[in-house]
């Protein structure tokens, strides 16, 4: 899947810019380049953003590759302390649901809530995708 550099959240305007200029226009390509630490050196003399942000875009790109795990469900999940698809596959997703409930409860990070079914069916999705990621 597709999306555009820009859908992963918490990065500035001006930081997807630099990106686009150093040709990293997808998620897809910035998950090819910033998944090693060596890609995410040369990504770092190219566009001056830091690794560990890098690192931490590269781990939310590869969260998204779950379906129907959009932005702010990933805002909501690193609310909860899952940051890796290696995190959400330890959880159970009845006692994840009830934690981002709370938090949500708090925060509001989301105005729907996603139902159990799907949190379950995100725990189970991230069992088959292959983790690129290292830190």
């Amino acid at each position: 899947n597709m999306h555009s550099i820009d859908s992963i959240n918490g990065m500035t305007h001006t930081e997807a810019t630099k990106l686009r200029r150093a040709r990293v226009r997808t998620t897809k390509t910035f998950l090819q380049i910033a998944s090693t630490r060596s890609g995410r050196a040369l990504l770092t003399r190219e566009t001056g953003i830091s690794s560990p942000k890098l690192l931490h875009w590269a781990r939310r790109a590869e969260l998204m590759k779950i379906k129907n795990l959009g932005r702010d469900y990933a805002d909501l999940l690193e609310a909860a302390g899952v940051e890796t698809v290696a995190e959400l596959r330890r959880r159970n997703p009845e006692s994840l649901h009830e934690l981002m409930q709370r938090i949500n409860n708090k925060k509001k990070i989301v105005d729907r809530m996603p139902s159990l079914k799907r949190i379950t069916n995100w725990v189970e999705d991230s069992k088959d995708i292959e983790i690129n990621v290292t830190s």
